[in-house]
């Protein structure tokens, strides 16, 4: 490994230390805030799928979901990004 290639994996290293502690910070103010309900359809609509599709998700724990008699009502901060391979398919979708 030349002296270029160690400084690059260095840089690498000391920005995923970041990036986890930004995450646990982030996870802890999410936990601090009220939820925010939103309507299936108004759900479905921001992740660009059918409604079937969000309880499907909901069920399988994908997103935080709640019914209220006939109402399915969905946690809006559970539909941002969760994991790496959903931040960076967003993160290469809105590259120009």
């Amino acid at each position: 490994m030349t002296g270029a290639d160690l400084a690059t994996v260095t840089h690498i290293e000391a920005v995923l230390t970041e990036l986890r502690a930004v995450r646990s910070e982030l996870a802890q103010v999410r936990a601090a805030l009220p939820s925010t309900w939103l309507s299936l359809h108004d759900a479905a609509e921001r992740l660009g799928v059918d409604p079937r599709t969000c309880v499907a998700m909901g069920e399988r724990g994908d997103i935080v979901i709640r019914r209220a008699g006939r109402r399915v009502l969905v946690d809006a901060g559970s539909l941002r990004p969760i994991d790496r391979a959903t931040v960076a398919a967003m993160a290469g979708g809105s590259r120009r």
